[in-house]
Formats: structure tokens, C-alpha cells, sequence
């Protein structure tokens, strides 16, 4: 998990390079954009630790749930992914006007680059990888998607994919599911994964609308 920021930030730093290279005439607005990311994400890595504490102790949650914008997370999430690869293309298709959601603002920040970093590892070179959000079809939720066209799950390993230290992969410690399952878990929401060998792999994040939280303060940082 400590590693998940890093990736963005390098990207990041490949996008910047690739614009100055390019002599890109809108590269002052690139650079602030990447610059106040990367800034973000070395923020984030001085969260992580506290957040381990509070995921290793059911109840222990010092940081209260809050509304949260999914628009300005996938935003900035977005900054780091959308144009920083030309390996994986990352887009994103946001219903306007979404509510916003019960949440913490540096949790669902790391949630979201889980998913994408285990989409961009799963794709070779042209794949495609979508965020989309939009109401639910229940009252009250939000529906958070993050959808890949990349290698996709075996049949048999799709029951094991939130069980800590599993992974698919040689290397990594195999907790990126396993905590993103645990923390939308905490906010009152859900986790689910559908996928297809060879035709790509969607994970379905449900979160709780605010509006059906009591005192709401904006924020979660």
C-alpha cells in the first residue's frame, strides 16, 4: 500500500516530461495540475499509516465518516492516471450533479487508485480502462465503477480475490482487495467483482448517498 502512491507520482513526472518534450503550449497548466498531485499523493503517504491503525482495529475509526465528493476524487485521481501512461488509456464517464457520498476523502482516494493500479498491472499495451459513476438503482446509493477490457480473473480464483495475502501476481503483498473490501465495508457500503478471461474485469463500488447521514461536514481529509 505504501507503494500505490509512488506509481501516480511517476506517471505523473512522465507526464510532465512528455509535455515538455512535446513543447506543449499548455504545459504551465500541466505542470501545476501534475505538481499539486504529486503533492497530494506524498500527503497520502503520511496517511497510510494512520489508516493501517485504524483498518488492523475493527471500531477504532478516530476520523469521522463525512461527505465526500466522488467528482473531485475521481478528479484528482484522474490528474495522476488520464494522460500520465500511453500503455493503458484511462477515461472517465461521471453522471453530473452525483450526490455526495458517505465516505473518508483519503480512503476513497486510496480505494480508487487500488482498483486502477490492478487494472493498469491486468492491461497490456491498448487497453482501456473506464471510471464511471452514477446513481444506483437503489434509493439513497451511488454506484462507482472501474471497468477494464485487460486479462481478466479465472473462474476458479474470483472466490479468493478479497482474501489478505492472495494474489494473482508474483510479487505484491496481495492486501489491495482485501482493504478496499474492508474500508467501503466500514462506510456502509459494498464490493463486487465480475470478470472474464480475455474480456476484462469490472469492480462495482456501492456507496451511501450523505444526505441520509446526520450533522454532514464536508471535507474527510
Amino acid at each position: 500500500e505504501v507503494k500505490n502512491p509512488l506509481t501516480p507520482i511517476k506517471l505523473s513526472i512522465q507526464h510532465v516530461r512528455r509535455a515538455w518534450d512535446d513543447q506543449r503550449p499548455d504545459f504551465e497548466d500541466i505542470l501545476v495540475r501534475n505538481a499539486d498531485a504529486m503533492l497530494g499523493e506524498i500527503d497520502r503517504l503520511a496517511e497510510i499509516a494512520q489508516s493501517f491503525a485504524r483498518f488492523g482495529a475493527p471500531g477504532a475509526q478516530d476520523v469521522p465518516l463525512t461527505a465526500v465528493s466522488l467528482e473531485d476524487v475521481v478528479g484528482e485521481v484522474m490528474v495522476l492516471y488520464g494522460g500520465a501512461t500511453s500503455r493503458v488509456r484511462f477515461t472517465q464517464e461521471l453522471e453530473p450533479d452525483l450526490p455526495d457520498v458517505v465516505a473518508r476523502t483519503a480512503e476513497l482516494k486510496e480505494v480508487l487508485v487500488n482498483l486502477l493500479e490492478n487494472a493498469r498491472l491486468a492491461g497490456e499495451e491498448g487497453t482501456s480502462v473506464v471510471v464511471s459513476a452514477r446513481r444506483g438503482v437503489m434509493p439513497g446509493s451511488v454506484v462507482l465503477q472501474v471497468t477494464d477490457d485487460g486479462s481478466g480473473i479465472p473462474e476458479d480464483v474470483l472466490p479468493r480475490i478479497f482474501e489478505p495475502q492472495f494474489s494473482t501476481r508474483s510479487k505484491g503483498s496481495g492486501l489491495g482487495l482485501a482493504i478496499v473490501q474492508r474500508v467501503v465495508r466500514a462506510w456502509g457500503g459494498g464490493v463486487e467483482v465480475e470478470s472474464e478471461v480475455d474480456r476484462g474485469t469490472t469492480v462495482t463500488v456501492t456507496l451511501r448517498v450523505w444526505e441520509d447521514e446526520p450533522a454532514p461536514s464536508r471535507g474527510g481529509e
